[in-house]
């Protein structure tokens, strides 16, 4: 009688266990359709704290890095760290997702992101794919066209065009606090 209860408490741990892990990427991806990044995060964190090797947490926990740093310029350089790790882990543990390769491959061509490192990881992705893959042309397309380009003059002035404005309503949306500390003497250095 006490060993059908131990087991069957084991088995009633195991089972929490996992519907716990699984709980925490529901909550992490409700949080992400919501809009609510951060803590969608922070759920995906949890899922995998308990499963390092979940190639869709470290999916969504990029997208969900990778939307921040989109909110957060000009100080998005964390988040675009983040973005690009846990992408690239996701890529990294399930090779055969498509999905996760292209969602890399796009997010470091991005010119708002890209990096020299980024874009030689972009090249190595592109190399390990064949001509007969069904993203082939797109992906040698879009590297002809934003991989090399990434580095004049005129690109990088767009780029700073489209980061001016994000910048403003970024600003716009902080408190009167936070804004009067910026202008303070101090720190405009008057």
């Amino acid at each position: 009688m006490k060993l059908n209860l131990l087991i069957l408490a084991l088995f009633a741990g195991i089972q929490g266990r996992a519907a716990s892990e699984g709980s925490e990427f529901a909550v992490g991806r409700q949080y992400y359709m919501e809009g609510e990044f951060k803590k969608a995060a922070a759920h995906f964190q949890l899922a995998l704290n308990t499963n390092p090797n979940d190639a869709e947490a470290c999916y969504w926990m990029g997208m969900s890095y990778q939307v921040l740093a989109s909110i957060a310029v000009p100080f998005d350089g964390k988040y675009n760290v983040k973005a690009r790790v846990y992408l690239t882990k996701a890529m990294e543990l399930a090779p055969s997702r498509l999905d996760y390769r292209r969602q890399l491959f796009d997010f470091l061509l991005d010119p708002t992101t890209s990096s020299r490192a980024g874009l030689r990881r972009a090249a190595d992705i592109l190399l390990t794919v064949s001509e007969s893959d069904p993203d082939y042309d797109y992906m040698r397309e879009r590297f002809s066209r934003d991989g090399r380009g990434g580095s004049s003059i005129a690109t990088r002035l767009g780029t700073l065009f489209l980061v001016a404005p994000r910048t403003a309503y970024c600003l716009a949306d902080l408190p009167a606090s936070a804004l009067a500390k910026v202008q303070s003497p101090q720190f405009t250095g008057q």
